[in-house]
């Protein structure tokens, strides 16, 4: 366990003594040049009403064999500069223990060294493992993250780390080249390709090519997007480019591992394509005429690198059918919306999803606040090329744990942070609620909300570094109201929830855990759209840490639910069949006193309470209890089963009223239960082909109220004789309850809607020669329609829970009925 030492004349002492940072102590005019940067980060500010930022530094003494920093950690938060004594570093295997014994030491750090940096700067993790050699000791400067902004102000800090990032950006390239190509490039030709090559660092939109011109470079894409265009002009900052794709005019999308200019190697020619970098991205240019030079490596690249790239320089680029334009199009979304670069996405098909808003209620109950809003990013893609079927993907307001995240970058205190297993968190107890993170999110998934008297439970990994650093846990300043105490609060994966506890397998989301029909998956985005999945290469695949299935492609669990429920169903309604036929209702069976009405009615009860379970495990929000799906599934075959033998167990005659009063509350919530189950599958899917982007209940009804004014106040507009049009032709066409109805069977979307109706009038439209009378006339027509599409869709929202009532009322009927029955078949049973 290092020891601090917390004088801060020590650490400024510290600092003197390393030539990459201290310009920090730098004066002029009798100033320090930096002071204000240098305050922040040695000493911390005070901004008044418990509102401090920093201090970002500490200084550290390290004993005998200590690692500082181990490989294969996610440490984007802290780095590290040597500022006495030597360490060793180690390229470790996985499995654990001392240093010396679990890996190979491959060289040494001295006094000015600067380490870790690269997981602050690029996300990845620790590729090395720093340690104390042992029989001495160490002194090192740890730097979190914030302070990377203000020492980049300082020349040599910020040349050093440009080329340290560059340095070992290519480094790396080089080595996974040399890996993927099994070793084709030997020390000697991995010397020559570097000498022939520049690692770049490029911004969205730069043009890496443009059509017609020579080739002259072969680029390799080690991070980031790329748009391949043929047959237009390039204009780098549009999008949409994919729908005006044709036979014409082409556009794919390649990512990392993808190498283009390959043809420029073989002979001299022109690019047949111009692309455009559409995220911040990381590529290797190699330049053709020193290869030319090279001819070794010049075959060598050629016939390596074209293996392990899937872009093709041949390709025409040109698409064939709607549905490559289909998946075209949905590739580009999901690139210029950053989903792709998600660590752990969470998506919801809603197709599948019935509009309950368990997710969010589930989020609240574990968090006391929901972290999840049903509102995102709508992607709407082909399940597979060439097949019709669409599926309607939304990613909602919830922290993705992006790889290059904003909120980490600009938090001034270093609450965000990522932990060692890669997740983007927040520690409650250092955030001064200053807002940044939130208005940076570009996802919005980051909530300011007043601070608690119990502060929200810290991340695991802050509490393990208070408890081996012996520091107190800070308690909110005094005097702080609720007012202007605010704490930023996202989703952390259920982390340090009772969802997951110590010891747990694998990990489980509340979200996810609680949605009845299995719409909520949180995945890796790049495996999850398999359009983007096809433009990345074999190498330079990111890693990410979202964990669990993909059960929107597979779901082995809830087949074997299926087969075994339609099994079961035909087994035990076969079995009552055959005891009915042979035996009849009151023959004893095997000299007891059961007769095959006695067994019915058992197993029927039996099935009766197992079918309530589920509404029990509907409560249970703050543990693991099985997902909510499987219950589900089990609720609907067990209910089956139930009506099944229930329903052979009365046989034709009733009996009393009060058994026809269980029969039918028995039937009544049979039938609602079916009624539900179309609902659930039929309502999501025409809500998805006519909704365009998906709309909560309270959007619509506030739309619906908004459309109502606006058709108000057009009629107010209108003269007379304009209003009675409106009122005999407008009104009864597109208000009606049929005009509805209608957009539930002819699925069409809203513009087409629109158009339709347009030329549906235009002789009524045509009679009115004032432009302002037929720019009114038109408006009602627009607000009618657009109002009858939102109670369409209000319809829809309602019917997916009209049959909840009912049903709930009916089953619980026919429980109190049955018991009733129950308690007077004992009663009389002959003994």
């Amino acid at each position: 366990m290092p020891r601090e030492i917390a004088d801060r004349e020590a650490v400024i002492q510290a600092i003197s003594k390393l030539d990459i940072i201290v310009e920090l102590l730098e004066e002029k005019d009798g100033k320090k040049k930096y002071g204000t940067d240098l305050e922040v980060i040695v000493y911390g500010r005070d901004y008044g009403n418990g509102k401090k930022v920093g201090p970002y530094i500490r200084l550290l003494v390290y004993g005998s064999g200590e690692e500082i920093m181990r490989q294969g950690e996610w440490g984007g938060n802290t780095f590290y500069l040597a500022v006495d004594g030597t360490l060793d570093v180690y390229i470790r295997s996985e499995s654990g223990g001392a240093p010396q014994s679990a890996g190979q030491k491959i060289g040494q750090l001295h006094s000015g060294t600067c380490f870790g940096e690269m997981s602050v700067l690029a996300g990845v993790e620790r590729n090395a493992t720093i340690a104390v050699p042992q029989g001495s000791e160490a002194t090192v400067l740890e730097i979190t993250r914030p302070a990377l902004r203000l020492l980049r102000k300082l020349p040599k800090f910020g040349m050093a780390i440009d080329s340290t990032y560059r340095g070992h950006g290519f480094s790396r390239v080089l080595e996974e080249v040399r890996q993927v190509t099994g070793n084709v490039f030997g020390a000697e030709m991995i010397a020559k390709l570097g000498a022939a090559a520049e690692f770049k660092v490029y911004g969205k939109h730069h043009v890496l090519c443009q059509e017609g011109k020579p080739v002259d470079k072969v680029i390799l894409i080690k991070s980031g997007w790329v748009r391949r265009v043929r047959g237009i002009s390039l204009d780098p900052e549009t999008s949409g480019v994919a729908m005006g794709a044709g036979a014409a005019i082409g556009v794919d999308f390649l990512g990392a591992g993808n190498c283009i200019g390959l043809d420029g190697l073989e002979a001299t020619s022109a690019w047949g394509y111009s692309a455009s970098l559409m995220a911040r991205s990381e590529v290797l240019e190699v330049s053709i005429p020193k290869l030319q030079v090279e001819p070794e490596l010049r075959e060598k690249i050629l016939r390596t690198f074209g293996d392990f790239s899937r872009a093709d320089d041949r390709s025409p680029l040109g698409l064939e059918s709607l549905a490559d334009l289909r998946v075209v199009a949905a590739t580009e979304e999901e690139i210029t919306t950053g989903l792709v670069d998600g660590a752990n996405l969470l998506v919801m098909d809603m197709d599948l999803c019935v509009r309950c808003g368990n997710c969010s209620l589930a989020c609240h109950k574990v968090h006391g606040q929901s972290r999840l809003l049903r509102r995102g990013i709508h992607i709407q893609r082909p399940f597979q090329p060439g097949k019709p079927a669409t599926q309607h993907v939304l990613s909602p307001q919830v922290c993705m744990h992006c790889k290059d995240p904003e909120c980490l970058t600009g938090c001034p205190t270093g609450a965000i942070f990522r932990d060692p297993q890669g997740q983007v968190d927040i520690d409650p107890h250092t955030c001064i609620g200053c807002f940044d993170c939130a208005t940076q999110c570009p996802y919005d998934a980051i909530t300011m909300v007043p601070r608690n008297s119990e502060p929200p439970v810290p991340a695991p990994f802050f509490t393990k570094l208070r408890h081996a650093f012996r520091l107190s846990t800070p308690s909110p300043p005094p005097g702080i109201t609720e007012a202007d105490d605010m704490v930023a609060i996202k989703c952390n994966l259920c982390e340090a929830t009772p969802l997951n506890p110590a010891g747990a397998k694998g990990k489980a989301y509340s979200c996810e855990e609680n949605c009845p029909t299995g719409a909520l998956v949180r995945v890796n985005p790049q495996e999850y759209f398999g359009e983007i999945e096809k433009t990345l290469g074999i190498v330079f695949r990111d890693s990410t840490h979202a964990v669990g299935r993909n059960i929107h492609r597979s779901d082995p669990l809830a087949k074997m639910w299926h087969v075994g429920g339609v099994l079961l169903t035909l087994l035990l309604g076969g079995l009552a069949v055959w005891a009915l036929t042979r035996y009849g209702f009151d023959t004893i069976l095997f000299g007891t006193w059961v007769n095959v009405r006695w067994a019915t009615g058992i197993l029927g009860f039996v099935c009766v309470a197992a079918v309530m379970t589920y509404p029990l495990r509907k409560q249970i929000y703050r543990r693991r209890a099985g997902a909510l799906r499987y219950w589900m599934l089990a609720h609907v075959y067990i209910g089956v089963i139930a009506a099944v033998i229930l329903l052979l167990h009365s046989g034709s005659h009733t009996g009393s009223w009060l058994t026809t009063a269980l029969y039918f509350s028995f039937i009544a919530g049979i039938a609602s239960g079916v009624f539900g189950i179309a609902s659930y599958i039929i309502a999501p899917r025409i809500l998805t082909s006519i909704e365009g982007n998906p709309l909560l209940i309270e959007d619509l009804v506030a739309r619906r109220a908004e459309l109502q004014e606006s058709l108000k106040a057009v009629m107010e507009q209108s003269d007379e004789g304009l209003r009675g049009q409106i009122e005999t032709k407008v009104i009864p066409r597109f208000r009606s309850r049929s005009y509805v109805l209608r957009q539930f069977f002819i699925r069409q979307d809203l513009k087409t809607l629109l158009a339709a109706a347009r030329g549906s009038i235009s002789d009524d439209t045509a009679r009115v020669t004032e432009k302002e009378r037929r720019t009114l006339l038109m408006d009602a027509v627009e607000t009618a329609v657009t109002l009858s599409r939102v109670e369409a869709l209000i319809a829809l929202h309602r019917l997916l829970k009209i049959w909840i009532p009912p049903h709930v009322i009916s089953t619980a009927l026919m429980i109190a009925l049955m018991l009733v029955h129950i308690a007077q078949v004992i009663f009389f049973h002959p003994r």
